[in-house]
C-alpha cells in the first residue's frame, strides 16, 4: 500500500503544469487552508512520514522500504516491471473508493466527479454557488491537465490508458541502468527520472507535500467568483 500511495503520488504530481498566478482570494486560502490541515493528518496516519521532509526523501523512502523487504503487496515476479508498476496505481485507484470515478472514463469526466464531491462536502454557507465554484475549478484543472509535457497524455483519455503513459514516461529514458540490476536500482532510477522530468513552475521535490500542495492549490483555485 505504501509503494501503491508513493506511485499514485508521482501520478498527482505529473498532472499539474501551469504559469504562475497572482495571490489566491480569501475564499481560495481558506479552502487552502482546509486542505493543508487535511494534508497533516494524512501525513500522520502514513509510518515514517517526515512533513518537515522533502517530497522527494518522503517518497524514496516509501519506495525503498517494501523494495528492501521484498515484500511488495500485489506485485507478480513473473510480470515485467512496466506492468507491475501499472498495476500498483491502477489498484491504488480503485481503492480510492471515489463516488463515481471511473478508470474506464476519460480524465476530464472524471476530474468533473471528483472535484463536484470535494465542492459539495466544503463547510460553507448555503448561499454560496457551489456549482458556479465547481464548474471554474474543473475549467482551471483540464486547462493544467492539457499542458501535461508527457507524450500520449490526453485529457480525453481514460485513467487506465493516462496510467500507461505515466509509466512509460518514468521508464524511458534511464541511463546508467543495469537491466539486470536489482529490483530498488531499478525503480529508484524510473523514480529519478520521472522527477527530473517533472516540469511544473511552483513545484518542487526538495518542498514538502504540504508546501507543493498549496502552490498548486493557488493555481488551480483561481478566477473563482469569490
Amino acid at each position: 500500500m505504501k509503494f501503491s500511495l508513493a506511485l499514485v503520488a508521482l501520478f498527482c504530481v505529473s498532472a499539474i503544469s501551469a504559469a504562475p498566478t497572482k495571490e489566491p482570494s480569501p475564499f481560495a486560502q481558506a479552502i487552502i487552508s482546509l486542505v493543508e490541515g487535511i494534508i497533516k493528518e494524512l501525513e500522520k496516519r502514513i509510518p515514517d512520514w517526515d512533513p518537515k521532509s522533502s517530497l522527494e526523501k518522503n517518497l524514496e523512502a516509501l519506495v525503498d522500504k517494501p523494495l528492501e523487504s521484498e515484500v511488495i503487496p500485489g506485485w507478480n515476479p513473473s510480470a515485467s516491471i512496466h506492468d507491475n508498476l501499472v498495476n500498483e496505481l491502477e489498484n491504488y485507484i480503485e481503492s480510492l473508493k471515489v463516488q463515481g470515478l471511473d478508470e474506464n472514463k476519460s480524465v476530464a469526466e472524471n476530474v468533473k466527479v471528483v472535484v463536484n464531491d470535494f465542492v459539495n462536502k466544503l463547510p460553507v454557507p448555503a448561499f454560496f454557488p457551489k456549482e458556479q465554484i465547481a464548474q471554474q475549478i474543473v475549467a482551471n484543472v483540464i486547462e493544467v491537465l492539457k499542458k501535461v509535457q508527457l507524450k500520449g497524455f490526453d485529457v480525453d483519455k481514460s485513467i487506465k490508458d493516462d496510467v500507461e503513459v505515466l509509466v512509460d514516461d518514468s521508464l524511458s529514458g534511464m541511463k546508467g541502468v543495469d537491466p539486470k540490476g536489482s529490483l530498488k536500482e531499478f525503480v529508484n532510477a524510473a523514480l529519478d527520472n520521472f522527477l527530473k522530468q517533472a516540469k511544473i513552475p511552483g513545484y518542487s521535490p526538495d518542498k514538502t507535500l504540504e508546501a507543493n500542495v498549496a502552490d498548486v492549490l493557488a493555481n488551480l483555485l483561481k478566477n473563482l467568483p469569490f
